[in-house]
């Protein structure tokens, strides 16, 4: 009995992993977080270097490989020729388990909640696989569910993970935003600080997908200055005052492009840019640039910052620096008018949940009674 059950603790363990490593990949390969937020310790992980394995000069994510793995140990552990091999796999896995665990903990310095769920589950299937090996009786003895409602179980749970971010519900574009938008328009509006360098990344690929779509896009910038940025506010400062003057745009040029954005190197920009220096100067001494700085971050504040740059692109919402392909497609879905649609969390998932129950209990081990 012991073996049959250090089996089935095998079996639950890795399809309990395949489905957290399926949302942790949803994090890595999507537009905006899923499951974990941008100031989470996942998207630590994931910014680190450390989420990724480069093979051939390709970036691999872990959670990836993990699916992998799982996957594998699954089969294992379901094949009757090589159920004697599934000890070793698992603890096997449960060592690497505890070895990403202390990296988080010691080399990273931050704990994804996904990430340490996965290392605790290894480390389950490696004592469940040590029971397997050490423990009594007839590993092939029924034991919880019969051997085809694993395989079913196993397709759940990397399937709804995956799939969520297809069918849920656009997020909600903030009021403060959509009061810019125009109707017939690619409305893009993007939330930027001049001294965060994924907001320089993003930059100049940001304008050549809008110059891509000539006459079709209206684009506004909103200033969101962090603290921890210590000349950020003085650059928003110029910025807005360069507006007032119908520079903004080139002034965001030149400021995301200098390495130098202390208040007189700003200045000088400004004056490059053919700027009334007068009206400059009143405009940061007298506060009024201050006054827009903080109406434009607080549309963000209010939402929820979750990182920078944030940009909506019609019904979507893109965090941070990601690739051409994901802001064009948001683009060609903006041009094509699509908005809010999907399945809200609150169906979706207890859908899936009762898909789980129903297979669990169609294939539960009867045993027979006297």
């Amino acid at each position: 009995m012991r073996r049959a059950l250090g089996l089935f603790g095998v079996r639950l363990a890795a399809v309990l992993s395949l489905a957290v490593s399926a949302a942790l990949l949803v994090d890595y390969i999507s537009s905006t977080p899923t499951f974990c937020g941008v100031g989470s310790g996942c998207a630590a992980v994931r910014g680190s270097g450390f989420g990724y394995l480069v093979v051939s000069e390709i970036a691999v994510p872990v959670p990836a490989l993990g699916l992998l793995a799982f996957a594998v140990l699954l089969g294992v552990a379901l094949t009757r020729g090589l159920l004697r091999w599934a000890p070793a796999f698992a603890i096997i896995g449960g060592v690497i388990g505890l070895g990403l665990f202390g990296m988080q903990a010691f080399k990273i310095g931050h704990l994804c909640s996904l990430c340490v769920t996965v290392d605790a589950l290894s480390v389950t299937a490696a004592i469940c696989g040590i029971l397997q090996w050490r423990g009594e009786g007839d590993v092939h003895e029924p034991f919880g569910l019969r051997w085809g409602a694993w395989p079913l179980l196993g397709v759940l749970a990397v399937l709804g993970p995956l799939t969520w971010p297809r069918l849920r519900p656009t997020a909600p574009v903030p009021i403060g935003v959509q009061k810019l938008y125009l109707p017939g328009k690619i409305n893009v509006v993007e939330f930027a600080d001049y001294e965060c360098p994924y907001c320089r990344r993003l930059h100049p690929e940001l304008k050549a997908i809008i110059e891509s779509y000539p006459g079709k896009v209206n684009f506004t910038r909103l200033n969101l200055p962090l603290k921890s940025h210590p000349f950020a506010h003085g650059a928003a400062q110029a910025q807005v005052c360069a507006r007032e003057q119908g520079k903004g745009d080139e002034m965001a040029d030149r400021l995301f492009l200098s390495e130098d954005l202390r208040s007189e190197t700003n200045r000088d920009l400004a004056k490059q840019l053919g700027v009334e220096l007068g009206a400059y100067d009143k405009c940061i001494a007298s506060g009024a640039a201050d006054k827009i700085i903080d109406a434009e971050s607080k549309i963000l504040l209010d939402d929820g910052l979750q990182g920078l740059p944030t940009t909506y692109v019609g019904a979507q919402t893109i965090l941070g620096a990601q690739g051409e392909e994901v802001f064009r497609n948001a683009f060609d879905r903006a041009e094509r008018g699509e908005g809010e649609h999907g399945i809200p969390g609150a169906v979706y998932w207890p859908i899936v949940l009762a898909l789980a129950a129903a297979i669990s209990w169609g294939g539960r081990v009867r045993r027979a009674t006297l």
